[in-house]
């Protein structure tokens, strides 16, 4: 039996015993080639060699591996690709990797590799990527690196980076970079950064980082932004803060901010704050901004207030608008409310913003919104206009107003035919139905709103609603 069981053992130790040793060379050859891919490879800030022993990459060798993934077609893939090397190479050498960076690349990769380089260098030596922005083309690109280092520079040390941006000259490039550390700083440390932006408010008559800095503590802590408003002064800074304190709060908590606002002893300050609170609100809840008008006791505070109301109602809902609207008592917020809304309705539907107008009780303040209105419509689209006009009650010193001299020859074919339209030399009663007839506007871009040259992309009523009456007006 033994030399039979030799027989089989040994030529199964020889097979092992063989397969040891070709496995032995193919981890050999594996750990070869690692070693050399390790050793050709730029990608990194270092490699290994032979003896374990750690050497940096020179600045070339990080350039060419940048240049190896620049070496195919554009577009994501190779823009990521590019944007890890560049990063290696910003990291280990971020003079050389910026300043190539900044001639070489073009369109959205070095906009990518501005951001990314600054951003990176900025959290090593904050002081060294701001002396080299300092030495960039004063061209956008400067703009927003500035603003790349100050949102890395701010967090982690607010006061170096606010006394370096108070060292650039060019207003552009001050105010993009005073923003762009108030938004970051307020993040870390708001009340600090709020006061900074106080001061800065104080010396520059700007507000920008005050409203950014307050909007974040409000946010995280709305009753030491009040303490520390409260601390203020009594004065202009004090009013500014105020200001943007009900404008921040309201964004996040409106019923707090006007019972807060509704506190304030100081009548201007009041009103300033109420009118903020409400300009928010309204942004959100329109409705409800609406019902807390009703509470303000002083006249001038609810007309500043439904003013702001309907800037943003209208533009978000025109119908809801005039449906709360025609339902309010004659009264000089009802006229300041019509006058608003008329003013945001004009941009996309001038005949029921002029039917609007004629519903203001004040006989001063009506004369003027019509004239406004009437002659900004002229100026557009002059038939349907002077049509409008002249079928209108409207008194002949308004129409005067509004219109061309009469007497001129008019040799154009949309001469209007006056013989059949009604003239009346009196006021028309704004309580009384006004008949107009709606004539569909031509597919022309309509001036700006006539009193607001601010106001853009007012939402307009259903296009097939008919003009509302004076008395009722509800756009349906």
């Amino acid at each position: 039996m033994k030399p039979r069981l030799l027989l089989v053992l040994v030529p199964l130790l020889a097979f092992w015993a063989g397969m040891a040793w070709w496995l032995s060379r193919f981890a050999d050859q594996s750990g070869a080639s690692t070693g050399d891919l390790a050793k050709n490879s730029v990608t990194s800030e270092s490699s290994t060699t032979k003896d374990g022993a750690t050497a940096k990459l020179t600045s070339e060798q990080l350039k060419a591996a940048l240049m190896q993934a620049l070496d195919q077609p554009a577009g994501p893939h190779r823009l990521a690709e590019a944007m890890a090397a560049f990063n290696q190479w910003v990291k280990a050498y971020p003079d050389d990797a910026m300043t190539w960076g900044e001639d070489s690349f073009e369109g959205k990769e070095r906009l990518a590799a501005m951001k990314l380089g600054i951003s990176n260098w900025a959290a090593k030596d904050p002081t060294a990527a701001a002396a080299w922005v300092d030495g960039m083309a004063g061209d956008p690109s400067k703009v927003n690196t500035i603003a790349d280092l100050l949102n890395t520079w701010a967090s982690h040390d607010g006061n170096a980076a606010a006394k370096w941006v108070l060292t650039l000259t060019n207003p552009v490039e001050r105010s993009q970079g005073v923003l762009a550390l108030a938004e970051t700083w307020s993040k870390t440390d708001p009340a600090r950064a709020t006061s900074w932006a106080m001061q800065y408010y104080n010396s520059n008559d700007d507000a920008t980082a005050l409203q950014t800095a307050m909007a974040s503590w409000v946010q995280k802590d709305p009753k030491s932004a009040l303490l520390f408003v409260q601390s203020l002064p009594a004065g202009d800074s004090q009013n500014v803060a105020v200001n943007n304190l009900a404008l921040q709060w309201a964004a996040n908590d409106p019923v707090a901010a006007s019972t807060w606002a509704l506190t304030l002893d100081d009548p201007q300050q009041r009103e300033a704050a109420l009118v903020n609170v409400v300009d928010s609100w309204s942004q959100w809840e329109p409705k409800k901004a609406a019902t807390a008008i009703d509470n303000f006791t002083d006249p001038d505070t609810q007309a500043a207030a439904v003013t702001a109301l309907m800037d943003h109602w209208v533009s978000s809902d025109a119908v809801a608008a005039s449906q709360w609207l025609d339902q309010q008592p004659a009264s000089e917020m009802r006229d300041a409310a019509i006058t608003s809304f008329s003013n945001n309705l004009f941009y996309n539907d001038p005949t029921n913003s002029l039917n609007w107008a004629m519903a203001i009780q004040d006989p001063d303040l009506r004369e003027q919104q019509l004239v406004v209105l009437g002659s900004a419509w002229l100026n557009y689209d002059a038939p349907t206009a002077q049509q409008w006009i002249q079928n209108n009650n409207l008194p002949d010193e308004i129409k005067s107003q509004i219109l061309p001299d009469q007497s001129a020859p008019d040799n154009s074919s949309t001469q209007t035919d006056n013989s059949a339209a009604p003239v009346s030399g009196t006021t028309p009663d704004p309580n009384e139905p006004v008949n107009v007839t709606f004539t569909p506007l031509p597919d022309e871009t309509p001036p700006a709103n006539p009193t607001s040259p601010d106001q853009t992309n007012q939402a307009a009523p259903d296009d097939n609603s008919q003009p509302a009456p004076a008395d009722a007006g509800v756009i349906n």
